[in-house]
């Protein structure tokens, strides 16, 4: 082997560092590991490599700043992109920064290895003084990347109801799934946010967010989608209904382009949630008082809004057997009873609508495990969790959904047949008078 640098690895899972790790010293390479990209910077003066395996989805400063930064530093060092949740206009971005390759995951080692030998193959391996002073140290400043936030729940609070601590996450996250109605691959990077920011959603590395606000609302058949400018985000309810429920206020959400549907309720939201943890934050925030009835019908569907001390959903659906007519009523009180009686609750569809939707572009990510699929007689893939679990789904997206505001609801909801597009109409007569 000629005398080059260590190969270093930087990825977020330790069984994806230890393998390769493994896999590289028994090819006679050396190997550093680093779990995220501040780390890895942080080792290049010293480390000096002579190749970057790099992951995309990383808590903190995510795989495409990182790559940023490290071609900044040291141009000729080579860098293979490595993701299984990534798309195809992420894996170009990726090679526009200066990626030499792009292995997706789950790693094939005979490709990764090939990877590796024509990125080192073709590398001047001469560093000369265009390439940077590589022994001075490296100075983790806030990424370049860092969106412009548009804080709109934050510049007025009218019809003030009860107050409420403002909280963001304790640190960042990870998860990753894939996108119900894209059917592609998709993840999801968690970033906390200070006072008085909002929830948004942004593409990985992109400069322009989008707040999660009702202005931004682009559509709402078969999912909420929201946009500004060329950053759109879809199917946001599930998730939105979580943070909801969680009473967080202030959070950056890099994504795909679509949220992943994970097994199609809210429940790995609510446990990912738990397990970052929360930190309360200072700033006024409070509920949305509802002062006077709000009502929204279309056709069969219907939705009303009355003052109440609390946000509680009262939700009727009836559709032809074996569904028929369900009816749940629910008060958002506290976290623990929300994971327990609605997170679980999973999208649900009828075996004759498939085909429809399908040639619609939808439910492209369809599988027997993310929602529950209704034949003649009853579900056809699995057996429901609730046996209203159907009406229940319906109360997690208007959770979501009625979150558009910035702000949760001080309100009775009374709903019977209404969807996303119901939901994001009434919020726009509430809109009127906050």
């Amino acid at each position: 082997m000629p005398a080059l640098g260590p190969i270093l690895v930087v990825d977020d899972e330790p069984s994806i560092r230890k393998s390769l790790e493994g896999v590289l010293s028994d090819e006679g390479y050396s190997c550093a590991l680093a779990s995220d990209g501040a780390d890895a910077l942080s080792q290049l003066p010293s480390l000096q490599p002579s190749l970057v395996l790099l992951d995309i989805w990383m808590p903190g400063m995510d795989g495409i700043e990182t790559l940023r930064r490290i071609k900044e530093l040291q141009p000729r060092t080579p860098v293979i992109m490595m993701s299984g949740h990534a798309t195809i206009s992420t894996a170009i971005k990726a090679t526009k920064v200066g990626a030499s390759d792009f292995v997706e995951k789950p790693l094939e080692l005979d490709l990764v290895l090939s990877a590796i030998r024509r990125a080192l193959g073709t590398r001047d391996a001469v560093r000369d003084a265009a390439a940077g002073d590589f022994s001075s140290p490296i100075e983790i400043l806030p990424s370049e990347g860092v969106p412009e936030l548009k804080s709109v729940v934050f510049e007025k609070q009218t019809s003030r109801g009860a107050l409420m601590p403002q909280r963001t996450l304790a640190r960042s996250a990870v998860m990753y799934g894939q996108g119900l109605h894209s059917g592609k691959k998709s993840g999801l990077i968690f970033e906390p946010l200070g006072p008085d920011s909002g929830i948004h959603f942004v593409g990985v590395s992109d400069n322009r967010a989008v707040p999660a606000y009702l202005d931004y609302v682009e559509s709402t058949g078969y999912a909420t989608t929201i946009r500004l400018g060329s950053t759109h985000v879809a199917t946001i309810e599930h998730v939105m209904s979580a943070l909801n429920a969680y009473g967080v206020s202030n959070l950056l959400i890099k994504c795909n382009g679509e949220v992943p549907v994970l097994d199609g309720s809210s429940v790995e939201f609510c446990s990912l949630f738990e397990e970052v943890g929360f930190e309360n934050q200072v700033g006024a925030w409070h509920k949305i008082l509802v002062k006077e009835p709000v009502l929204v019908v279309a056709g069969k569907a219907s939705i009303r809004l009355e003052p109440s001390d609390s946000f509680e959903i009262d939700y009727t659906l009836e559709y032809p057997a074996p569904v028929g007519k369900q009816r749940f009523v629910f008060r958002l009180d506290d976290p623990a009873t929300y994971r327990k009686e609605i997170a679980p609750a999973r999208t649900f569809g009828f075996v004759r609508d498939i085909g429809l939707l399908q040639r619609q572009g939808l439910a492209l990510g369809g599988r027997f495990d993310n929602f529950v699929l209704f034949g003649d007689e009853g579900p056809i893939n699995d057996v429901l969790r609730f046996p209203e679990e159907p009406v229940r789904h319906k109360i997690l997206d208007a959770i979501g959904d009625l979150y558009l505001l910035g702000r949760r609801l001080q309100a009775k909801v009374i709903a019977r047949m209404t969807g996303h597009s119901q939901n994001i109409s009434v919020l726009n007569k509430v809109r009127e008078w906050t």
